[in-house]
């Protein structure tokens, strides 16, 4: 005779309902992180811009003194969902300064730049080209300019055309108007001549 009590029944409710609590823990879970990226996107496609300007012309001056030229075939202004508003210049930038005599000291180019409306810096990226009024040519693939020191800064690679040498290195700070720079890290054989000069391990130009 089979004792019935003895018998282990093949479905076990107990256990089966932890099984299922567990399945259902892990699906709300899984709608959880769906819910985050879906988020994520929506945050994403809240970002635009909400001034969009063709053919962008803007002189900026300081007591009646024109400080810089600043021309884009395209600029988006952000400011909506974002830490700090931005300007974008997707097709790019060109930018003229000025001294105080109103004469053009030195231009800027790139194919793509950013600035930053609060810290008042603009990123150029792409084919960077900055000439002096001497002649010198800074060229770099990223520049960094504060409008507040009047500096221009990159730790990528450099290279700068002046009418004796050509020298090349990386990491370089200038003022605005490139009269004066330095090259921190420069790289190769070069000659200084009585247009540069070593500075530690700098190239810089001579005044």
């Amino acid at each position: 005779m089979i004792n019935v009590n003895s018998v282990t029944p093949f479905f076990n409710f107990p256990l089966f309902r932890k099984a299922l609590l567990l399945l259902f823990v892990c699906m709300l879970s899984s709608c959880e992180n769906d819910m985050k990226e879906i988020n994520e996107i929506t945050k994403k496609e809240d970002v635009y811009p909400s001034e969009i300007i063709k053919g962008l012309d803007i002189i900026y001056s300081d007591s009646a003194v024109v400080k810089t030229h600043i021309t884009a075939p395209l600029m988006k202004h952000f400011t909506v969902n974002i830490k700090e508003p931005y300007e974008e210049m997707p097709e790019g930038v060109y930018i003229e300064f000025f001294n105080e005599k109103n004469e053009v000291k030195s231009t800027m180019k790139a194919k793509y730049a950013i600035r930053y409306d609060q810290t008042k810096k603009m990123e150029a990226r792409d084919h960077v080209v900055v000439v002096n009024e001497n002649g010198e040519t800074l060229l770099t693939d990223q520049l960094v300019w504060d409008e507040l020191t009047r500096k221009i800064k990159t730790y990528s690679k450099v290279t700068i055309c002046t009418k004796k040498d050509t020298i090349r290195g990386s990491g370089m700070e200038a003022n605005e108007d490139f009269s004066e720079w330095e090259i921190t890290k420069p790289v190769g054989n070069f000659g200084v001549n009585d247009s540069t000069e070593k500075k530690n391990d700098s190239i810089t130009p001579k005044k």
